[in-house]
């Protein structure tokens, strides 16, 4: 496992390496804004990078690697929007973005620039933030999140219909994001890529952590799901955000 200086001279390097590359500026994301969460906390950032984006992308593989990478997932969001996952022996994650300037974004408060080769960088940073800021509702949320969370349970009650005892907990594995997702809201936490669930209210956690305790039988999966929609009720009427139809409890009645 690394330690906090090992990571810092990681992330020293490859900063001074990458301005040396000629890169736009840098952008560190995540924990790491604040000091990191903890000794475990990876290394989160956006590359601004002049066109073509995917030599910088290649050139910036070669000085991971040259800093000890061990392997490298590179996966691509868009056209000009690269993501390079490096992982080190000593056990260290970074997170790296790469594109041109004009494709940043910002979507949580926790961002710093950490280099600007002329500027731009922090002005387009700026720029985005005041549009997040200004946002009635910055994350991104789960469009008709109740009937989305009715519709699950009924294709849950369906599989326990089929003894299909597997279909019915993989839905209710997804009714529990919607749950997680209304109380993120409720307790303004930040939904984007938000971890550190043992911050919630303790007696939400106490109720949720129920959840995973499950007879795996027909009853048992049918007492889940009772219990499941009971936290889905009690979370959401503490959200008056969230517009819906008591109608929508309606697509279960005859089941």
């Amino acid at each position: 496992m690394y330690t906090y200086k090992e990571r810092e001279e990681i992330y020293d390097k490859l900063l001074n390496q990458l301005i040396n590359l000629g890169i736009e500026g840098a952008v560190q994301i995540g924990s790491g804004v604040n000091g990191y969460t903890d000794d475990f906390s990876d290394i989160d950032m956006m590359v601004a990078v002049n066109q073509p984006v995917t030599e910088n992308k290649e050139k910036i593989k070669e000085l991971l690697l040259d800093l000890g990478a061990i392997y490298i997932h590179e996966g691509m969001f868009r056209e000009d929007i690269y993501l390079l996952i490096p992982f080190f022996e000593n056990g260290l994650e970074m997170d790296i973005s790469i594109m041109p300037t004009e494709l940043l974004s910002v979507q949580s408060p926790l961002w710093k620039v950490v280099y600007d080769s002329d500027g731009s960088v922090l002005k387009k940073m700026n720029e985005l933030n005041e549009q997040f800021l200004n946002k009635q509702q910055p994350y991104r949320t789960t469009p008709n999140i109740a009937f989305q969370f009715i519709y699950r349970y009924r294709k849950a009650i369906i599989d326990l219909k089929r003894n299909n005892l597997i279909g019915a907990l993989a839905h209710i594995d997804i009714m529990k994001e919607f749950i997680l997702e209304i109380q993120l809201l409720n307790e303004k936490q930040k939904l984007h890529q938000f971890k550190q669930y043992q911050l919630l209210d303790p007696s939400f956690q106490e109720l949720f952590l129920e959840l995973y305790q499950t007879d795996i039988s027909i009853d048992g999966v049918e007492e889940l799901l009772k219990k499941t929609m009971q936290l889905f009720k009690d979370t959401i009427c503490k959200n008056k955000s969230i517009k819906y139809d008591e109608d929508v409890y309606s697509i279960i009645e005859n089941l």
